[in-house]
């Protein structure tokens, strides 16, 4: 025996709504179409569902029944629907984007200006800050160059992979010697970022936190790498941020058999299939990204 989908969400409305002509209201169709409905949905199963009578209306046990797995139904349509409708909306509202400074000030010029050439209704506000943000109050979309916790409300998208390494002034190290092993950095000044004081490097055959210190601490990447340069001590910085300096001879590699990769994630806290704007941006992030770190 096969049931008709639609008598079963005809079902659901009869039980919601406490009768035919409501019923028949919210569907937008007939009574007379309800009825037919009706009758042959109970002369598919071979029972009655529902008691009619002049003044009442009621269903039967085994409509009770079935009308509470009609309503699973009639909810799996209706998310099933605001699904394909999501999918299909213009990107609208205000698009709120949070992305570290590094990695932000590569690849955000190109996504976002193309944004706003694509959905003139898209308002963009994005920020960048060495800080994680919190996806679930006020943030719409992160980029982010590291792991991501183990929520199940949190969604995300690799992007690609930034390789990150340590870096000094060839003066520094003429005059402090060059790090062979990643140990060798205790005897070194490091120049920290946000104070952290451990860096992940590949240590035999997995990724450590090989501890570090120094003198110089400071907020911005950007920063970080000036002083590296300046010969203020090494830096740990992703690679692509590094190689302008490197080709102009500012900068030098070092421990390169050391360095770790890290993926690089947009993630969000929207549900799937995510919202049009977040949709947008994420397709527009995988090729800047791509182009910016090249696997």
């Amino acid at each position: 025996m096969g049931l008709d989908p639609q008598g079963m969400l005809l079902l659901a409305a009869l039980a919601e709504t406490g009768g035919v002509r409501k019923a028949a209201a919210a569907l937008h169709v007939p009574r007379s179409t309800v009825s037919r409905r009706l009758a042959q949905l109970e002369a598919d199963i071979g029972a009655p569902l529902v008691v009619r009578t002049a003044r009442r209306f009621a269903l039967t046990d085994l409509g009770t029944a079935l009308a509470d797995r009609a309503s699973r139904l009639a909810s799996v349509m209706s998310d099933t629907e605001e699904l394909v409708r999501r999918s299909k909306a213009e990107p609208s509202g205000t698009l709120r984007i949070a992305a570290a400074p590094v990695l932000g000030e590569d690849v955000l010029p190109e996504i976002l200006g193309e944004l706003a050439r694509k959905h003139p209704r898209l308002t963009i506000d994005a920020r960048l800050s060495v800080e994680y943000v919190d996806l679930r109050r006020d943030t719409d979309v992160a980029l982010r160059a590291a792991s991501l916790e183990d929520a199940s409300d949190v969604y995300a998208v690799r992007l690609g992979t930034s390789v990150t390494g340590c870096y000094a002034s060839p003066a520094y190290l003429r005059a402090h010697g060059t790090p062979q092993v990643p140990a060798d950095l205790a005897s070194h000044a490091c120049v920290l970022v946000s104070g952290r004081a451990t860096w992940r490097l590949r240590v035999g055959a997995r990724d450590e936190a090989v501890a570090v210190s120094g003198r110089v601490r400071v907020d911005s990447f950007r920063l970080a790498r000036s002083l590296a340069a300046s010969g203020a001590g090494v830096v740990w910085i992703a690679r692509t941020f590094a190689q302008p300096l490197v080709d102009r001879g500012e900068l030098a590699p070092i421990l390169e058999r050391h360095w770790t990769s890290t993926p690089i994630f947009a993630a969000h806290a929207s549900g799937m299939p995510p919202p049009p704007k977040i949709r947008a941006f994420i397709d527009l992030a995988k090729i800047a990204v791509a182009r910016v770190l090249p696997a």
